[in-house]
């Protein structure tokens, strides 16, 4: 997610693009303060609960994860997918990739 996120085009075009100094540098700024789709999503559903909790009258407001779809399907991928699914998608990654 970092080349991408980066804005570079695959995983090999980060590693010639970058020193190993400064490769360490980016994963560790990532590690600290993350961006991306991600980071906006869970931004979104963390106001989105907010809201909720705001304007309900009894009850539980829903948890910010409620809010977050791309994020949900992620998790739910990675805990339903069989080993050959997940090797058939790291496959279709690297040839988009060009790895």
């Amino acid at each position: 997610m970092l080349a991408r996120d980066l804005g570079f085009r695959s995983r090999a075009a980060l590693y010639e693009a970058l020193t190993a100094e400064e490769l360490i540098e980016w994963e560790q700024v990532y590690a600290i303060d993350p961006w991306g789709p991600e980071r906006d999503e869970t931004l979104h559903g963390v106001l989105c609960s907010l809201t909720d909790s705001c304007h309900r009258a009894k009850g539980r407001p829903e948890a910010p994860l409620h809010y977050m779809p791309f994020i949900k399907s992620i998790r739910n991928e990675s805990v339903n997918q069989s080993e050959e699914e997940m090797k058939a998608v790291l496959d279709s990654a690297l040839v988009s990739w060009g790895d």
